[in-house]
């Protein structure tokens, strides 16, 4: 499945995937495939630079922070097997300020994500809301870290 390139059209999917998710019950696996697509693309857009593109921590910033970033692949692992989405997506939105990155080198997607879907609120349909906008593009990142977990 491809993503558009399209700032408008990618939008607008990211929008229907929040607004699915605000809605439906347990998703599907075309949803989940969905999410995964949308989530990788965020992060490459908003991670890979500092986490590297594999995930492993080995980016092209990562040398020149004074905290070495996660390795986002073994989450689940350092978690007893079990990957925590719910607090994965509050460290990301920024709801959980506890984080192994000492003094929260990690940028607070949630509140930038907040600020441009506000700034784009009249590319997608009226029906949807800021909170729709923002939920979405979080889930689909926590859906991605979720389906890059080593064995």
């Amino acid at each position: 499945m491809q993503i558009s390139e399209n700032p408008v059209h990618r939008l607008r999917l990211v929008a229907a995937v929040g607004v699915a998710l605000a809605l439906a019950g347990p998703a599907s696996a075309l949803d989940i495939e969905m999410q995964v697509k949308l989530g990788e693309h965020e992060y490459m857009s908003s991670c890979a630079a500092c986490h590297g593109a594999d995930g492993k921590g080995s980016g092209p910033v990562a040398e020149v922070l004074s905290q070495a970033p996660s390795d986002l692949t073994t989450i689940a692992a350092r978690y007893s097997g079990s990957f925590p989405a719910d607090q994965i997506y509050r460290v990301i939105s920024g709801q959980d300020m506890i984080n192994p990155h000492g003094d929260r080198q990690m940028p607070v997607w949630g509140p930038r994500y907040w600020q441009s879907a506000q700034d784009r609120a009249g590319m997608v349909p009226h029906d949807v809301d800021t909170q729709a906008l923002v939920h979405g593009r979080i889930m689909a990142l926590v859906q991605y870290l979720e389906s890059i977990q080593s064995e």
